[in-house]
Parts: structure tokens; C-alpha cells; sequence
């Protein structure tokens, strides 16, 4: 079950745009009452702004892929940016305790194995194509020994998601004030400083943006307020 309130939705280009830039996640699936895992590097098709499909390989001595041959249903989880939320960063009167920001999406849907030399070739290609191109000089795989190649390909196994369903999670605080919003961001910027947190920052600045643009509501300062009238309508 993937909990994600309403006030937590994103557009859905921009969670298939993170999952185009992650290209790494765990595939994770059940056997026989059992969880298993897999980090794995992706490739993501899309078609018409939406993703159809995730394709990847395993290697050989990974037994994952021998469960999926029973149990073929499995979520891939792309982890995004998350970043450690201090309460210091908000206005006076907001009463909120810290919390932690972060963004995920899960992608869910039916493995299918590919288990010819020739399926996961044209895979271990097209994830070589994609991973080069962003280097200022690419790899050549036509230069890569035939024979190493032939040694190497039977200990690995293609295989593609076909997707079902893709839900993604942006906890941003967009249920705060825009100004502990942008507290917030501005102290992630600041006092922090990372990678991560400047990507959180920026991602709530986008939320704070475009509340703005669409003329919602900014949540009020009063969190803990906000939280009792949602319990209250349960």
C-alpha cells in the first residue's frame, strides 16, 4: 500500500522527468511470503508523457529473477532528493516540529524475463547508449572484445516491467505558509547546503511558484491546526 495524501501530489511530468534522471532503483517483489530486493539501472520508455515500460537485467547468480518467474508482479522504488526539515526555519508563529522532506516514485507492474543472449544484448546497448551520452566522450562498445562479450552475456539476463501503475510522493511541506515554505528552502540552502538539500529547495520554491500561479490556498501558519481539522473530519 503507497500512503500519499492528496496535498502531497505532483504533476506527473515531473515525477516521470525524475525517474528519466534517477535511471537507478530497487525492484522489489514477493515469494512465497517472502520480500526480495534489487538495486538495479534502468532504462524508462515513455510514450505520450507517460512511462510503459522499464527495462534492466540481472545477473545470473542474483536468484531474484527465478522468484519473478513464479511470482512476476513487482514496484520498482526511484528514491529522489530528501533533506532533514528544521523547525528554526520557520516564521515565528508557525508551530511546527522538523520533519523530512523527500521524493519518491514507485512504478508497479509485471516482469517479463528475456532469457535469449540476443534480448539482453540489445538491452545492455540501448542502457550503455543512454548512460554515455551525458559524457563529454563516449565509450565505444564496437571496440569491446567479441569474445569477452560471449563469456560474459550467459551470466546475465534482460528482462522489462511493463507498467501497470505509477504513484509518486513530493513531501514538500505544501501544507505550510508559502513563507515557512521558502524559510524553509532558503534555510536547506543556507545552513545545509548539499546536493540533496538544494534539490529540495528548489523543488519547493517550484511549489510555492506555482500555488501562486493557480491562486490556492498556502495551507495557513498553524500546521498543528490544519492537522486536527483533517482528523476531525475523519
Amino acid at each position: 500500500m503507497f500512503n500519499r495524501p492528496e496535498r502531497f501530489a505532483w504533476p506527473q511530468s515531473d515525477a516521470v522527468r525524475l525517474v528519466q534522471d534517477l535511471r537507478f532503483g530497487l525492484l522489489v517483489s514477493e515469494y512465497e511470503g517472502e520480500l526480495c530486493f534489487s538495486y538495479l539501472p534502468f532504462l524508462v520508455d515513455v510514450q505520450e508523457g507517460r512511462i510503459i515500460r522499464l527495462r534492466g537485467h540481472f545477473a545470473r547468480s542474483n536468484p531474484h529473477w527465478k522468484a519473478l518467474q513464479t511470482q512476476s508482479r513487482a514496484t520498482v522504488v526511484f528514491n529522489g532528493p530528501n533533506a532533514y526539515v528544521s523547525a528554526q526555519w520557520y516564521t515565528a508563529g508557525c508551530p511546527a516540529a522538523p520533519s523530512w522532506n523527500f521524493v519518491v516514485v514507485h512504478v508497479a507492474g509485471k516482469v517479463v524475463l528475456h532469457d535469449t543472449p540476443e534480448e539482453t544484448w540489445d538491452i545492455l546497448l540501448d542502457l550503455i547508449d543512454v548512460n554515455e551520452a551525458s559524457l563529454p566522450q563516449q565509450w565505444n562498445v564496437e571496440g569491446y572484445d567479441p569474445a569477452r562479450r560471449e563469456r560474459l552475456l550467459p551470466h546475465i539476463l534482460g528482462f522489462s516491467l511493463e507498467v501497470e501503475r505509477m504513484e509518486s510522493k513530493f513531501k514538500l511541506n505544501q501544507h505550510y505558509a508559502a513563507d515557512d515554505q521558502l524559510g524553509a528552502a532558503r534555510g536547506l540552502e543556507k545552513d545545509v547546503g548539499t546536493d540533496n538539500a538544494r534539490a529540495i529547495a528548489g523543488l519547493m520554491r517550484q511549489g510555492v511558484e506555482r500555488a501562486a500561479r493557480q491562486g490556492e490556498d498556502d495551507g495557513g501558519v498553524d500546521v498543528t491546526t490544519y492537522l486536527d481539522k483533517r482528523k476531525t473530519a475523519k
